[in-house]
């Protein structure tokens, strides 16, 4: 850190299969920072990153952070973009006294127990979003049996831990429970076997892409229960993806409003993305990643900002602490405090309509067990 800058490291997955996600990290923080600096700089500093990819590899990950905290000796770390990645980091994290700031992935891991150094905002964790979605599922959709879909890697295991353990304590029966991995594109075995366990919701939990692929081959095969889908499925690409066997599913989503919506703040941040990322807009763009981004990477800086004019570390971490209900227009309200390391413990729920738009719901659902 200079009179005149301040450098942070932005790590993500640019590469490899979790590059939506880490693509977007760098793309909302690029924005949220280069604002910054065009209305003058954080307390007068101009804000400096440099951007590293971990190629959605954990011991490229870890390299890739150690480069960044002991080389290029950064105020903080924006990222990184996967749970993956994350949940390898935690020694990392804990033998390091660099902030980190986290607004996409989802594992609890990084956050149950709470490290000093560790926040993150945007998406709620995977224990609270698989109890929220099992509590939904039940009390919105009323199912009374329920299949489970479940990518195997760290993002799909927390989630589908969290659901199976709150269908358990509300003595609810789990028709089935099936696995896929990441790279898999045929889900024939797993959805077969769930059409014969009869469900009335299945809940999918995992990434875009192989989530879409297994609703639209559910359909085809024959499967008549609704589909829930956990966070890192509601892509505005999803719809697409799927075809007319996406009308009538649902998400969960941790936005205030729908990227391609015509919310002032949609609108407003959709032009700005396509200006500055014009190739991304052709792949259907600012998408769920991308807006999470931007707005933790606004809580972030108000945070710089709330750090004074000779930032330290710990400053800073205690400007995290003092967040209380920040707002983005785009995200959900940040909170943390001195015990709290999750910002956000909250989400909604978004709808395919019948002409494949999608739809915001009015209910919001939470962790009933999270610290307020």
């Amino acid at each position: 850190m200079s009179a005149k800058a301040i450098k942070i490291g932005i790590l993500g997955s640019l590469t490899g299969p979790a590059a939506i996600f880490g693509t977007g990290n760098l793309a909302g923080a690029t924005i949220a920072f280069e604002e910054a600096n065009a209305a003058g700089g954080i307390n007068g500093r101009q804000i400096e990153w440099i951007s590293l990819d971990d190629e959605s590899s954990p011991p490229k990950g870890i390299a890739a952070f150690k480069r960044l905290v002991e080389q290029e000796k950064v105020f903080a770390v924006f990222g990184p973009g996967s749970s993956a990645i994350g949940q390898a980091l935690i020694p990392s994290f804990k033998a390091s006294k660099t902030p980190v700031f986290i607004s996409v992935f989802s594992t609890p891991a990084v956050t149950e127990p709470a490290v000093r150094t560790v926040f993150r905002t945007g998406p709620m964790n995977d224990r609270q979003q698989g109890i929220a979605i099992a509590d939904y599922v039940i009390e919105h959709m009323k199912a009374k049996k329920i299949s489970l879909i479940r990518q195997t890697d760290e993002y799909g295991k927390r989630g589908g831990e969290a659901v199976v353990g709150r269908l358990k304590e509300l003595k609810v029966e789990l028709a089935n429970e099936e696995v896929f991995n990441l790279s898999d594109s045929d889900f024939t075995a797993q959805i077969t076997r769930t059409i014969q366990a009869a469900p009335d919701v299945v809940i999918i939990y995992g990434y875009p892409n192989p989530s879409a692929i297994i609703t639209r081959q559910a359909k085809q095969l024959g499967l008549k229960a609704k589909v829930m889908g956990a966070n890192s499925a509601g892509s505005r690409k999803y719809p697409e993806i799927v075809g007319e066997a996406a009308a009538g599913t649902q998400n969960i989503i941790t936005l205030q409003v729908l990227p391609e919506g015509d919310d002032p703040a949609a609108v407003k941040f959709r032009a700005a993305f396509e200006k500055r990322f014009p190739d991304l807009a052709k792949q259907g763009r600012p998408d769920l990643g991308d807006v999470l981004a931007y707005g933790g990477a606004l809580a972030f800086n108000e945070a710089l900002k709330r750090a004074g004019s000779n930032p330290t570390q710990d400053g800073f971490i205690k400007a995290l602490e003092s967040l209380k209900g920040f707002e983005t227009g785009l995200t959900l309200p940040t909170t943390f405090s001195e015990t709290q390391r999750e910002g956000n413990v909250a989400a909604r729920i978004v709808e395919v309509q019948s002409d494949l738009t999608r739809k915001m719901l009015p209910a919001i659902v939470r962790d009933q067990s999270a610290a307020k």
